[in-house]
């Protein structure tokens, strides 16, 4: 089926269903960004494969609401297909609600798959559509009906953390999360978020693409657990150790049910962000509801010691990778021309090479030249473009290690650099020192450190659509809450152990994208003057710059003490992994900047 007729044929549903509007999500049952092949309606429907966006369709117009990370590949993708691209957050661009009260007559009903719709959200419906008196209707899954190969629900090979590995037993944190429901005044707990569970269980799997979750619910009751699982790649051992610390396991189908069964005084707990609303509705009427974020997400942020010695391994790991990557590049390029795809495939090997290696921790941005300049670019066959010896390349990749979760961005220069992309490159990274340099109280926010990165670039005039920062899980997901470094004013403190990402960068459409990205841990600043308490970044990520695109005499004496600091800590760091011809290499190209 062509998008046209796929529209055409949901409408025809909407008609059976007396449906005036119906609205597709990105997320899956679990509130996830990333999802599982069988999730992605909104991309299976509209045709634009980004992982955030929402789609609405009337019985005359559609459109996608996406932001500034999908702004040119939505307007790629949809062309031709009868879809309205809206770009969110643009002055006079309204919100998909708002759009709908001004298309519809009063009492209009919407639809949508209950299952991708978060209690939050649909919160913020029900105010909107008060004054419209629109009907929400989240029982159909008319995606579902259309769709006929759609793909089933995952059920990966599921394995499980070492205390050595996790730094605490899952028994030691099921306590401390009732330690802290006993606080709020809760009986019942559900956790619906797939890499809280993952991060609480001490397991892993392979149920979304990139994410080593696993399919799953988990409700946790004052004196019993329950597991909601899609269990038949459950080993027998891990099994036994899940009930040996009092959790039952139960279908994966079950929690509905389960939910209904909540006794009369429960005192019932969930995230509202994460919790899709059938599994809200089906709690008993009457029961005290409790709405906050999940209370793992910030122990899960907050990396303990072995965490965050696991993770230090996990970049020497991944620095290496970059650097046999870099060495390969620089030289195949003076005999041929390369694909973005083969640069990215060569990339997963480089990383596969290393001992311990899962995955890649995300689809792989390999941009030259233009398509740099889209914040989320994914290569593909037909439209692809072949490196040359001339422009700038930007990669955006990261990995799963049994040690850590990685991610990194490098912009390179293939040939000899316009004073343009000199200039481009060296605003950016005096950014991105700024932030890496940040000493900051305790209690600051991610919106109080966001102008660092942002100020040589306004400056100039100049700004970028997406955030600084975002949270990194161990070995999970490579974008996690509850920080974020970003205009946004989130109130959640950065604290230590929490590893956030520094990427600034400048799109030029049509010419070049720039972005220079590390991850950042917080910690505590142990040399500080004063008796408060403050903290400061360690720099994760271990790779060089590319010299040939900074202009030097746009650094102050203090970010050059940083650079040359940085490079130096690499060398020493990167170099009893790499063999002769590798550290020479990794010498010249993280050589002192005088």
């Amino acid at each position: 089926m062509t998008i046209q007729n796929r529209l055409k044929s949901l409408r025809e549903l909407m008609i059976r269903e007396n449906l005036d509007a119906y609205v597709v999500y990105s997320q899956d049952s679990h509130g996830s960004e990333y999802v599982p092949d069988y999730w992605r309606s909104r991309a299976w429907i509209s045709g634009f494969s980004g992982s955030a966006g929402t789609f609405v369709i009337t019985r005359e117009e559609a459109g996608i609401w996406t932001d500034f990370r999908y702004y040119i590949q939505a307007e790629q993708e949809l062309e031709g297909s009868g879809i309205t691209l809206y770009r969110s957050g643009m002055t006079g661009v309204p919100e998909y609600k708002d759009w709908l009260c001004s298309k519809l007559l009063p009492s209009a009903i919407i639809g949508m798959d209950g299952r991708t719709l978060s209690v939050k959200e649909w919160e913020s419906l029900a105010a909107k559509f008060i004054p419209v008196k629109f009907t929400i209707s989240n029982k159909k899954d008319l995606i579902g009906e259309l769709w006929q190969d759609r793909p089933e629900l995952p059920s990966k090979p599921i394995w499980q953390l070492e205390k050595s590995e996790a730094g605490q037993l899952r028994k030691e944190k099921l306590q401390k999360v009732r330690e802290e429901m006993k606080e709020k005044g809760v009986s019942h707990y559900l956790i619906s978020s797939l890499d809280d569970i993952a991060w609480l269980l001490n397991v892993r799997g392979g149920d979304v693409p990139y994410n080593p979750v696993v399919l799953s619910y988990f409700l946790i009751s004052p004196e019993r657990s329950y597991w909601f699982v899609r269990g038949e790649n459950l080993t027998a051992s891990l099994r036994t150790d899940i009930q040996n610390d009092n959790i039952e396991i139960q279908s994966y189908d079950l929690v509905a049910s389960k939910l209904s069964a909540l006794p009369g005084d429960a005192v019932f707990l969930f995230a509202a962000e994460k919790t899709n609303s059938l599994l809200a509705a089906a709690a008993p009427e009457g029961i005290k509801i409790l709405q906050s974020q999940d209370i793992t997400t910030r122990m899960k942020a907050c990396k303990n010691p072995v965490e965050q010695k696991q993770i230090r391994k996990a970049m020497e790991k991944d620095g290496v990778a970059m650097i046999r990557f870099f060495m390969w590049l620089k030289s195949e390029i003076l005999k041929r021309n390369i694909t973005e795809l083969e640069a990215a495939a060569y990339m997963r090997k480089c990383r596969s090479e290393q001992e311990d290696f899962l995955d890649e921790s995300f689809s792989p941005i390999p941009g030259y030249r233009a398509h740099g300049a889209i914040c989320h670019y994914e290569a593909e066959e037909k439209d692809q473009f072949f490196l040359e010896q001339s422009g700038l390349f930007l990669l955006d990749s990261g990995g799963q290690y049994r040690q850590g979760t990685t991610d990194i961005t490098r912009t390179v220069a293939l040939g000899e650099p316009t004073e343009e992309e000199i200039h481009d490159y060296t605003i950016v990274l005096k950014g991105h020192i700024s932030l890496a340099m940040a000493r900051f109280p305790n209690g600051t926010r991610g919106y109080q450190l966001d102008l660092l990165a942002r100020q040589p670039l306004w400056e100039e005039g100049l700004d970028y659509g997406h955030g600084t920062g975002h949270g990194v899980g161990f070995v999970l997901n490579v974008h996690e809450g509850p920080q974020r470094i970003s205009p946004h004013a989130i109130d959640e403190p950065l604290l230590p152990g929490m590893v956030t990402s520094d990427e600034p960068g400048i799109y030029r459409e049509g010419k070049h994208g720039i972005r220079i990205e590390n991850l950042l841990m917080t910690l505590v600043w142990k040399d500080c003057p004063s008796e408060d308490l403050f903290y400061e970044f360690e720099t994760l990520t271990l790779c060089p710059y590319d010299q040939k695109l900074i202009d030097v005499s746009l650094l102050t004496e203090k970010e050059k003490l940083w650079l040359n600091s940085y490079q130096k800590e690499l060398i020493r760091r990167l170099s009893p992994s790499l063999n002769k011809e590798e550290r020479s290499w990794l010498e010249k190209a993280a050589c002192e900047i005088n």
